[in-house]
């Protein structure tokens, strides 16, 4: 038998088990930020119409099972893979810290030699700082200037064997 509890007016309701867990923590956040105006971040989630599905905002335990059967880890986040859906089993998954954060909707995205990614995805890509790339571009430098350019030395863009295995 599962186990319940007494309510105020003397019914009963079955208890998930979760309380304190680190996932009810991420549940309650992120019906918190969708729903609750005083929420510090609910401009960003429910004052743009961010919602979680009706399964999830009334059940933990619905919640918990997806998650489980997604790949759930305590050093994952939750992560909307359209940043203008709300939350749904649809349209959620678990990524590291890392990879959400090139998920945000007011993302830098740039497309050169016909790829779009966001700055950071980028800078990885050249091998050179985050900060160095924006700078560039908010200096008005042409894209090609931007990405073929590290202060004297070469660029993966410049290497001749990298060039042609990335953008072919």
């Amino acid at each position: 038998m599962a186990e319940r509890t007494r309510k105020a007016d003397g019914t009963f309701v079955p208890v998930h088990g979760g309380t304190g867990t680190r996932l009810y923590k991420v549940w309650c956040a992120m019906k918190e930020r969708c729903a609750n105006p005083h929420n510090k971040s609910y401009r960003r989630y429910g004052g743009r119409g961010i919602t979680v599905c009706e399964e999830w905002e009334r059940s933990f335990s619905a919640f918990r099972e997806w998650a489980m059967e997604n790949g759930y880890k305590d050093k994952l986040t939750i992560d909307r893979i359209d940043t203008d859906v709300g939350y749904s089993p649809n349209n959620c998954r678990f990524v590291t810290t890392a990879q959400q954060n090139r998920n945000y909707s007011r993302n830098h995205l740039i497309t050169y030699n016909g790829q779009t990614k966001c700055l950071s995805d980028w800078a990885d890509e050249l091998g050179i700082n985050r900060a160095t790339v924006l700078f560039r571009i908010k200096s008005g430098k042409p894209l090609e200037e931007v990405f073929n350019t590290t202060d004297g030395r070469k660029t993966r863009w410049q290497n001749k064997a990298y060039s042609k295995h990335c953008l072919t």
